[in-house]
């Protein structure tokens, strides 16, 4: 019976030292300072505003890649095929563009004789109008291949849509 009351004595002592030692650890730390939303300026919280509503309107855009080779332009000239390979992926390009914001009709068909697949065939067509679309780059990808990268921002987005809902 002793020993059981020592080891309920002991259980609280120990209990009562560690939560001492964490009152003198916790005394220790340094005070981290608090915000108080009534002392700080109200401009602070208005370029913060601005800054966000900044930055949402500049990042919202859609970007297309187009690709071309150099080696299959029909020109003598090495230089007149480079420029226009970078002709050609502008284009493609462009292609990517109005797929993305008009999207792209496809036409498929498929010819089965004797339960065996004897044709298939797809074909697809794009068209749209695209204005204020910038050029973000134009790099040579390898030797025989060029890349231009597209961009039409938010603003001439929303023009294009309002333009085509008025059937132009």
């Amino acid at each position: 019976m002793n020993m059981l009351r020592f080891s309920k004595l002991s259980a609280v002592g120990y209990t009562v030292v560690t939560l001492l030692g964490c009152t003198e650890i916790s005394s220790n730390l340094p005070q981290v300072p608090t915000f108080k939303a009534a002392n700080a300026p109200k401009t602070a919280a208005l370029s913060v505003s601005q800054k966000l509503i900044t930055e949402r309107e500049t990042s919202h855009s859609i970007k297309a890649s187009g690709f071309s080779a150099i080696s299959v332009q029909p020109s003598k000239s090495i230089n007149q095929r480079r420029l226009m390979a970078m002709r050609a992926a502008k284009l493609d390009a462009y292609r990517v563009l109005t797929e993305q914001i008009h999207g792209i009709r496809i036409k498929g068909e498929t010819t089965i004789a004797e339960a065996v697949v004897t044709s298939d065939r797809l074909a697809t067509a794009v068209s749209g109008l695209i204005i204020g679309a910038e050029v973000n780059s134009i790099k040579a990808t390898s030797n025989d291949t060029y890349q231009v990268d597209l961009s039409i921002s938010e603003v001439h987005l929303k023009r294009l849509i309002s333009k085509y809902r008025r059937g132009i």
